[in-house]
């Protein structure tokens, strides 16, 4: 456990995180209207900027329980979680002190699988239709599905071992378990 004095948490938003939000509004809202007149209901740019609003905010929620995947997993090894970073690529949390061996594993992998467990009931709420399905014209135009797709793409995307992704801080965690295990 950290003995240094406990300091207030702290929230910081850059303007990235607003501009990021304005875009993928408008790029989900233009995917809207492309599919929507792909299966013959065409839809008002107004209508489709709203839809694309809803997915951003599923998205985003998404992301927020991603976060709080990892502030859970550093709590129960004893650490505090100090900050919450809003930006250009989401949200972004800092736990203290720094994970290493298992805990950083553990810490870096709950992410990914919080933001899969979010995906799930999206995606059934979606093919669970009224009619025991949903045709793939009418997914297309579904906030759950596109929402349920996003998310889990977002969770595979994270768990790749690319630097800066939690996939890659998994192997880091393994590979200082495997080095404490042979020295």
């Amino acid at each position: 456990m950290d003995s240094r004095p406990a300091r207030g948490f702290e929230v910081v938003v850059r303007p990235g995180f607003a501009v990021t939000m304005a875009s993928l509004v408008v790029v989900y809202g233009a995917f809207h209207v492309l599919a929507s007149r792909r299966a013959g209901t065409p839809v008002s740019w107004l209508e489709s900027l709203n839809w694309g609003a809803a997915v951003t905010v599923l998205i985003l929620l998404g992301t927020l329980l991603h976060e709080l995947g990892h502030v859970a997993a550093g709590v129960a090894a004893g650490h505090r979680w100090t900050k919450a970073v809003l930006n250009g690529s989401g949200i972004g949390v800092v736990i203290e002190p720094r994970p290493h061996g298992w805990h950083r594993v553990l810490r870096s992998i709950a992410g990914p699988v919080a933001h899969l467990l979010f995906a799930v009931p999206l995606l059934a709420v979606a093919v669970a239709g009224a009619d025991g399905g949903l045709a793939v014209v009418q997914a297309e135009t579904s906030v759950w599905w596109v929402g349920g797709l996003s998310s889990l793409f977002l969770a595979l995307l994270n768990a790749l071992p690319i630097p800066g992704l939690d996939g890659a801080k998994v192997l880091a965690g393994l590979r200082e378990v495997l080095a404490g295990a042979r020295g």
